[in-house]
Order: C-alpha cells, then structure tokens, then sequence
C-alpha cells in the first residue's frame, strides 16, 4: 500500500510530466492487488469455511475489475475521475469494502479478546494484534473516502493535489504502515511494553 502511493508521488517528486501517468497506471494496480490480498486475508483468518465470505471477497474483484475496465474505456488510466468516468465508483465501492470488513471485524474480535483476556484465556498481544489491525482498517478507510474530495479537486479546478491533502494523505500511509509493522512484526520493546501493561491490569483486578 505504500509502495503505491510512492508511484503516485514519484513523478510529482521528480517534476517529470512523462512519468505521471504510467506511474499512476502501476501505482493503481497495486493498490487494487494490496486490496484484494487485505480482503483475501480477512476472509482467510475471520471467515475461513463461512459460505458468504467467499461471494463477498470475489463481489470485490469484480468490482475492481469492471471500475478498471470502464476507466480504460472512459480514457481515465489514473483512475482520478469521479465525475467523468462512472467506473471510479464501481472501483471506490471494491475498495471501500475489504476496509470496512477488516475495522468491524477485527474491533468486534478485540473487544472478544479482551473480555477473555479478563478471564486469562487470551494473550496480551493476540489482543493487541486485532486493535492494531483494526485500526488499520480504520486508516485505510479514512484513505479511500478522502479520495473523493482529493480527486474532484484535481479532475474539476487545479490538476494538481493540494499540498495540505498531499500531506494528511502521506500521514495516513506512514500510519497504516506502522500498524501492520506492529501488528505482525512488533520489536521486542513493544511486546514488552503490551505484556507489562497487560500484567498490570490483571494484578489490578
């Protein structure tokens, strides 16, 4: 997910106007691969064996697909047209819903983990892990809606993102990078630090 927004940044970094829409091209297809391995994931590790997990991950395929398939149609490659190409939208909801499903049902697993961890049948860090991926859920989605706003700015008056867009959009990737690093590859002092705070709580009980 960052390495895509690094492609979309590049050729605005290096002022080159050659590079702005292959890049794109490249940075918006692996967005939609980095979407569809989330959603894949969730459906992997919460759903495994639920009949409706499957539908519902293949709906988001075909959504990204048909949003793709239409831009190429409309001539919009960058996928930064929400007002002249309807496929945006069918490509927005695909990315949209894998966002949405891995905030609620993480949170919900959190909130699950916590209550047993009161009773000692869950792990500090299992706990910790379902907030943290939660709250990349979160961020993500935070990402996808601001598109909108981002996008009709730069389709209808400039051509250009707003610096201040530009920056709180840099802030929500370097954020959902860290929760995953986090998430499933904590350093030692961060374990340590759950594992205390952990122990605290249960002796204070």
């Amino acid at each position: 997910m960052g390495v895509s927004y690094l492609f979309y940044e590049t050729p605005y970094a290096l002022e080159n106007e050659a590079l702005i829409l292959p890049f794109s091209l490249v940075g918006r297809l692996l967005w939609n691969a980095s979407v569809v391995a989330t959603a894949a994931f969730t459906r992997e590790v919460f759903h495994r064996g639920k009949p409706w997990a499957g539908p519902l991950l293949w709906s988001v395929v075909v959504l990204l697909i048909a949003g793709l398939a239409i831009s190429i149609q409309q001539g919009d490659l960058e996928g930064m047209a929400p007002i002249g190409n309807p496929g945006f939208w069918f490509e927005w909801v695909g990315q949209l819903i894998p966002f949405v499903w891995v905030a609620v049902v993480s949170l919900t697993a959190y909130v699950s983990a916590c209550r047993r961890a009161r009773i000692g049948l869950s792990d500090a860090l299992v706990s910790n892990r379902y907030l943290l991926f939660g709250c990349f859920g979160l961020l993500q989605l935070a990402t996808v809606v601001l598109l909108i706003p981002m996008y009709i700015s730069y389709e209808v008056e400039t051509g250009s993102f707003s610096d201040s867009m530009d920056q709180l959009m840099g802030s929500l990737e370097m954020l959902t990078i860290a929760m995953i690093w986090l998430a499933f590859f904590p350093p030692r002092i961060y374990r340590a630090w759950i594992e205390r705070a952990a122990a605290r709580s249960a002796a204070a009980r």
